[in-house]
């Protein structure tokens, strides 16, 4: 049968527009593959992608105008500085662990940058090899006249400076300040070329979440170090190229433990931007490449040490850049001292004491401020200067920025009732701190001991003692699990006040003899009971 014209004719439109159809859709299909894969034009690659490409442009951005700003530092200790423990990344062999590194299992587990010896780093279990006394870390730029910012525990016991920067050319450095309490140090070069000064920006506008870059060194970027091996990034000819890396912040208001007893770091910043040792004094910044922290320790739990994502910067504000500026003026930063150990109010000493707010004064020092004021232990500050106290650091911070020989009312709560003391507040000293006392050489329990400060905080609940500066491994003391920084309170019953009193109690032993010792030490925190079944000197 013949179909009808009008049929056919419909027939073939319809074949017509499906071969159209599927020609269109064939191209798109192609055009969407060929997008996809690497080498498409910018102009076709999706928003989404682009908006990606934006945020790396300004990390790039934010590499190529602050990495001119961060230096490479190098030190050499002063004389008579622990041969152990020299600040900075040691030159290691290769069979050797960084020196923070592989002690995870131990309760203090904060850690300085650097060596052996620095106020993060928990003692080692097995005895360590001598490290040479070079160390190693990063600074910023703060002008173009050469003044250079970084950490007291890089440069501040250094007998030799050098500053190299990211053109290869190298400078000697000379010390101009350093602050121990909050750990910064300005150092100076006298530059022959331009220099390139970092932005400081306002820690105070920081809050968890924000982005952070880290810019620095890590493990000193020297093919010297052990870390490289001499191959790849850490060859020679990149030795002065910093590394970036990138986080968030994580937290703010952290607090640390320092090396001194009572002054632990305070309103620290937390990031997991990755940072290691030989970031230390290196820059924290901002996404708008502004520097908000100095890098300055990081937390390791793991067997392995290392970066685990909980670093450390102290944070660049008003009261950091005074510091800074008084610094940089080569003065010394004067705080003002009471010479009271307190602690939070906790609900148990607020229900004991009936206080609502305020610290609980848990130690007052002899001689001190506060003692000569009549403040006791277990008076309750509720008021300092007509404000409020409402934290450890709050009042902390109260005494340290009030003037020396200022007089002010402090209002503390005694036996339940509110009592004002007029108290006049006294200079911290940090040299009376910083100033080596006389040392014991090891003795029978191959420790080495020296006073306790006469004028710095004592830890809780320790009124007299020595202090624990060295430990041989090998010895009797050592291996009862006494370590640098423990503080001996009796041996064998008999209290520990003095030197004096320590040496009687050592001429007092003899061979075979049964020692127990009393000692407050960090990873107990408190006092505790060390014993030797039998001597062995």
């Amino acid at each position: 049968m013949i179909a009808d014209p009008e049929v056919q004719k419909r027939r073939v439109l319809q074949r017509m527009w499906t071969a159209m159809a599927l020609s269109a859709l064939i191209a798109v299909s192609v055009a969407v593959t060929w997008v996809a894969k690497p080498g498409a034009s910018a102009s076709t690659v999706a928003p989404e992608v682009a908006t990606l490409e934006l945020a790396q442009t300004g990390l790039v951005w934010i590499a190529s105008n602050v990495e001119p700003s961060v230096v490479f530092i190098e030190v050499e200790q002063k004389a008579g500085a622990d041969e152990t423990a020299a600040e900075g990344d040691q030159g290691q062999g290769p069979d050797q662990q960084p020196p923070d590194q592989g002690q995870g299992d131990i309760p203090e587990p904060f850690r300085k940058f650097f060596g052996p010896g620095s106020p993060f780093q928990a003692p080692p279990k097995q005895p360590q090899p001598k490290m040479p006394s070079i160390g190693q870390g990063s600074g910023v730029i703060l002008d173009a006249a050469g003044y250079i910012l970084t950490n007291n525990h890089v440069a501040g016991d250094a007998s030799k400076i050098t500053v190299h920067l990211g053109d290869g050319s190298s400078y000697p450095a000379r010390l101009i300040g350093a602050d121990k309490l909050t750990d910064l140090a300005v150092i100076k070069i006298e530059p022959k070329v331009k220099l390139t000064p970092a932005k400081l920006g306002d820690a105070e506008a920081v809050k968890a979440g924000m982005w952070a870059i880290a810019i620095g060194y890590p493990f000193g970027g020297s093919s010297g170090s052990g870390y490289g091996g001499g191959k790849g990034r850490f060859d020679e000819a990149q030795r002065y190229e910093p590394t970036l890396t990138l986080g968030v912040i994580s937290a703010t208001n952290r607090q640390i433990e320092s090396d001194i007893p009572g002054r632990p770091f305070r309103d620290l910043i937390q990031t997991d931007a990755p940072i290691n040792p030989g970031n230390s004094g290196g820059p924290l910044v901002n996404i708008r490449g502004e520097v908000v922290g100095i890098n300055q320790a990081i937390y390791t739990a793991s067997p392995f040490g290392g970066n685990i994502g909980v670093g450390f910067a102290i944070p660049i504000d008003e009261r950091t850049k005074e510091v800074i500026r008084t610094l940089k003026g080569g003065t010394p930063v004067v705080r003002g001292q009471l010479g009271v150990q307190v602690k939070v109010l906790t609900p148990a000493l607020k229900g004991v004491y009936g206080a609502k707010s305020g610290v609980f004064v848990d130690a007052v020092q002899p001689d001190s401020a506060a003692a000569k004021a009549g403040v006791k232990a277990e008076d309750i500050i509720t008021k300092f200067g007509g404000k409020d106290v409402v934290s450890s650091d709050d009042f902390v911070t109260m005494v340290q920025g009030t003037k020396p020989g200022t007089t002010v009312d402090m209002e503390v709560l005694r036996a339940s009732k509110p009592t004002i003391i007029k108290v006049t507040v006294a200079a911290y000293a940090p040299e009376a701190t910083d100033k080596k006392p006389p040392v014991v050489e090891k003795a029978k329990l191959g420790l080495s001991v020296e006073p306790l400060p006469p004028d710095g905080p004592l830890p809780p609940g320790v009124t007299g003692g020595v202090r624990v500066t060295d430990a041989d491994p090998m010895g009797d003391g050592a291996r009862a699990g006494l370590v640098k920084g423990d503080v001996i309170v009796k041996v064998n019953r008999e209290m520990i006040s003095s030197i004096d009193d320590y040496r009687k109690a050592m001429s007092q032993l003899k061979k075979g003899d049964a020692v127990v010792i009393r000692a407050w030490t960090r990873r107990s925190a408190g006092i505790t009971t060390f014993e030797i079944d039998s001597l062995s000197e």
